[in-house]
């Protein structure tokens, strides 16, 4: 079917988003914070060892990293999955960018406490609204040239 690229679309563009969450967790002096709240939780196992407070900063940070690349891996696999799937590119790609314009926007909220202005959802728009007019054209591009194929 034509829609059959939509979810692994979807999923591509979320998978983006974490992977600049574990990006930005990887370097950011909150993932303190986090380990805090994680270290206090009581849900983790009692390790057989100390873990210092430095060395359990390292492992988290070590821990981002390796998301950032299995993120990363999951994205352009999902991306790949999708553009074979799909009856144009430009699709996946607006779909793909649409999902990690918004998933980074409200990860970023709910993360990093980071505004969303209203400048950002009227500048996210304008993107999102100009690869669509680039799409609606390519198509007609497509059209055109398959009509004289036919001639």
């Amino acid at each position: 079917s034509m829609t059959s690229f939509i979810p692994t679309a979807i999923l591509s563009g979320v998978f983006a988003a974490l992977s600049s969450v574990f990006a930005k967790l990887f370097s950011d002096e909150r993932t303190a914070v986090f380990r805090d709240v994680i270290m206090d939780s009581g849900y983790l196992p009692s390790l057989p060892f100390a873990m210092t407070s430095e060395m359990s900063l390292i492992t988290m940070r070590v821990l981002c990293f390796c998301l950032i690349f299995g993120c990363n891996s999951l994205m352009w696999t999902l991306f790949t999955k999708s553009l074979n799937t799909a009856p144009s590119s430009v699709q996946v790609t607006i779909v793909n960018g649409a999902v990690n314009f918004s998933a980074s926007a409200i990860l970023g909220f709910l993360i990093f406490e980071e505004p969303l202005a209203l400048r950002w959802w009227v500048g996210a728009g304008f993107i999102l609204a100009g690869t669509i007019i680039l799409s609606q054209s390519q198509k007609k591009l497509e059209n055109k040239k398959s009509s004289k194929k036919t001639e």
